[in-house]
């Protein structure tokens, strides 16, 4: 019975540990390689892990993938930055990012498919991403994750 205990609950603390949302993979050099899932539909994104809800992704490198649950066309542009606020509108509809890095950028994504990008050697910190496609920025299709 105590074996059974001590296993159960080393089980649990494993799965709560490890939270069921984010990926890393230590390769043999040492190299962390984690996951970063972001789902987006019409107006709102999910991203996976989500710092709201205390979750974070260790430095290094982290492959990301762009999940289109909506019925519109998304784009993603992560941003070398901790904010998404403020960005003037364009003529065009789109938000004006020209001044800024861009870290990544992941290309129209048609509904029911994916896009996917590496970023590559990424520090601790705080980082914005957006969808640009005319409109959306301003409806609210934005999103942050922490690299800690």
């Amino acid at each position: 019975m105590k074996k059974f205990f001590a296993v159960t609950t080393l089980l649990s603390l494993l799965i709560f540990a490890c939270g069921g949302e984010t990926e890393t993979e230590v390769a043999d050099d040492g190299k962390v390689t984690s996951t970063l899932g972001v789902i987006m539909n019409e107006w709102d994104v999910k991203p996976s892990p989500n710092y709201k809800m205390g979750k974070h992704i260790p430095p290094g490198d982290i492959d990301v993938t762009l999940t289109n649950a909506g019925q519109l066309e998304h784009n993603m542009f992560v941003l070398n930055q901790d904010s998404y606020d403020d960005f003037a509108i364009l003529d065009d509809g789109t938000a004006d990012i020209s001044g800024l890095e861009v870290l990544l950028e992941i290309s129209t994504v048609q509904p029911g498919q994916t896009g996917k990008g590496k970023l590559t050697d990424l520090p601790a910190g705080v980082y914005a991403f957006i969808c640009n496609i005319p409109g959306h920025y301003s409806s609210g299709t934005v999103g942050k994750f922490i690299v800690r």
